[in-house]
């Protein structure tokens, strides 16, 4: 059994791992990146935010990303089941975002150069290591693990950073995960060639397809690959009695939104299966330790959120880790402010979500006004904006107050969700 000594271990090596171990090396600091899977992997999450450009030139990788030709994203539709209505945003258009566009991304090739990017920073980066058993004490952090030919090593820092994604290793050992009321979800999705996606202009949106009480997504990854998902209740899936494929061959039928787009369409791979959406931890800091993206929570993919608050709070996790450091300190206020300033940007987010499943948000939401710069508001908080404006604050709360509003007392033309 090896020994070494680090500044900081990190956990994972997806998009909150590596951003986390490019802003460590930035700083100066020595990383040890622990990654159990071989790069490049199969992911979901696909579609990005505008946002996301921030942070690409904060860690100098946006010309890498330039050059790997991901598909263009200026905008995000969202549309009836029945195909009768639908909306688009455009992020050129709203008054409050400063970045026009995004990216649609294949997550093997985009986790891949993010996480060599670090690597090229100096980050010791481990693929086929899993962690197996950590101990924080009081003047370091030790990590086991296990590599590829099944020999055990450790490893010993001054902090450790869980990026384990939904695996959520060092919380799911404290008991402290905790799932949002009502919001249990299975998705199953796939790569599909021959899918009718939009042209021109709107070339590159990615198409939320709203049913009764589960959504479909249509993200276009080249000129003929698209992913196509499902997501629904557990609850839902459980009392179909079908198999995953089944379950999301037989929505394909009846949502006509996604037949009439899929009707030439061939599996190119399918049936996977993500399960236990939407759940927070009751703690994302502790001494000597930070949880960053998905080991610090995961809300419903609807609205893309998922890379960006990767990337955001690994940025902002490791620079807590690094101050914390310098001062020679195991906890520092600075950490907890970290966790409130995470679980505000998780909230304005989960806003939307937690009101996108009802009829009285639907309404509002299809049938949209630009009334007062309402959505442009929309715009800024959807692209990904997390400093807001007052303007656009006030206008956001404008807007959730005509959705309540919309609940008992209807202000704007009802529709039919079928």
């Amino acid at each position: 059994m090896s020994q070494q000594t680090w500044d900081v271990i990190v956990i994972g090596g997806g998009p909150a791992g590596a951003t986390a171990a490019a802003t460590l090396r930035q700083a100066g600091r020595s990383v040890l990146v622990l990654e159990k899977a071989k790069f490049p992997r199969f992911h979901i999450g696909e579609s990005l935010l505008p946002y996301n450009r921030e942070i690409f030139d904060e860690l100098g990788v946006w010309s890498k990303i330039q050059a790997a030709g991901f598909m263009v994203k200026r905008g995000a539709q969202f549309w009836m089941g029945d195909g009768s209505m639908h909306t688009r945003m455009d992020f050129s258009q709203g008054s409050f975002t400063e970045f026009s566009e995004s990216l649609q991304v294949e997550r093997a090739k985009f986790d891949d150069i993010l996480l060599r990017h670090a690597e090229e920073l100096g980050a010791d980066v481990r693929e086929e290591a899993l962690v197996t058993e950590y101990l924080v004490q009081k003047e370091r952090v030790t990590v086991k693990f296990r590599v590829k030919g099944g020999e055990v090593q450790e490893a010993h820092a001054a902090f450790l950073m869980d990026a384990s994604g939904l695996g959520n290793f060092t919380a799911n050992k404290e008991n402290l995960r905790d799932y949002y009321p009502g919001h249990k979800k299975i998705s199953i999705f796939g790569h599909y060639s021959g899918v009718q996606m939009t042209t021109g202009n709107e070339k590159g949106d990615i198409l939320i397809i709203r049913r009764e009480n589960s959504w479909f997504w249509m993200i276009p990854l080249a000129d003929d690959k698209v992913s196509v998902g499902l997501v629904l209740d557990q609850a839902q899936f459980k009392a179909l009695k079908m198999e995953p494929q089944q379950v999301f061959d037989e929505a394909v039928l009846k949502t006509r939104a996604v037949r009439e787009r899929m009707i030439n369409a061939k599996a190119i791979s399918q049936g996977h299966v993500l399960t236990d959406f939407s759940y927070t931890n009751r703690k994302l800091v502790s001494e000597r330790l930070v949880r960053v993206g998905d080991a610090a929570g995961f809300i419903d993919p609807v609205f893309s959120s998922g890379v960006m608050l990767a990337m955001i709070t690994g940025r902002q996790g490791a620079k807590v880790v690094h101050a914390a450091i310098a001062a020679g300190k195991a906890w520092t206020f600075a950490m907890k402010r970290y966790e409130w300033a995470t679980r505000r940007k998780v909230g304005r987010f989960w806003q939307f979500i937690e009101r996108f499943y009802t009829k009285h948000f639907a309404q509002i939401f299809f049938q949209p006004t630009n009334k007062f710069r309402l959505l442009c508001a929309i715009n800024c908080a959807l692209a990904g904006r997390t400093r807001m404006t007052f303007g656009a604050k006030w206008r956001l709360r404008l807007f959730f107050t005509l959705v309540w509003i919309q609940k008992y007392h209807p202000i704007a033309k009802p529709i039919r969700i079928r």
